[in-house]
């Protein structure tokens, strides 16, 4: 979708539809007021003492997180799980137990919603691992010692659960 013609876009912002009146601009970097939610599905990995990792860019802006994603209207959490993962990933995998879901209010500083979010333990049951990204969102996978998660370069929402990971992985 183009800007409105004669209309200045400031760096950093993106244009959205609104019912009815066409476009409104969305400034980026701060958290917005949600006006509806996005439930996001993560699977964790582990492989002795680490975890895959996934390096992703989204509207200009790199980021890591676990593998996983939004989960679509009219879709089960767990199929979305999985194809998130298998989209993400290459792998086929098994959820094994929920980790944990957001505690907190995580507004979005990209559109005025609210992240909900919720990890699982996963086990991989086939495919093969993608080396080098998926060619769309993910710039790169990785795995990741406990100890040492990027946590400088994840959104508050995934914060809140990589600083718990190490005790719920026990």
């Amino acid at each position: 979708m183009g800007k409105p013609v004669g209309v200045q876009v400031p760096p950093r912002a993106f244009f959205m539809p609104t019912q009815p009146t066409g476009v409104r601009m969305i400034q980026l970097g701060r958290p917005l007021r949600p006006e509806r939610f996005s439930c996001r599905i993560y699977g964790v990995l582990r492989r002795g003492p680490r975890v895959l990792m996934a390096r992703s860019h989204f509207i200009r802006q790199e980021f890591v997180n676990f593998p996983g994603g939004g989960v679509e209207l009219g879709e089960a959490p767990i199929e979305a799980l999985k194809r998130e993962y298998r989209e993400e990933t290459g792998l086929e995998i098994a959820p094994a137990r929920v980790l944990y879901a957001s505690e907190g209010a995580h507004p979005s500083s990209h559109a005025p919603m609210q992240i909900v979010s919720i990890y699982w333990l996963v086990e991989s049951v086939g495919g093969a691992l993608r080396e080098g990204g998926n060619g769309d969102d993910v710039i790169d996978l990785f795995w990741a010692e406990l100890a040492s998660i990027p946590t400088a370069e994840m959104f508050p929402s995934d914060l809140e659960f990589a600083a718990r990971l190490p005790t719920l992985l026990r």
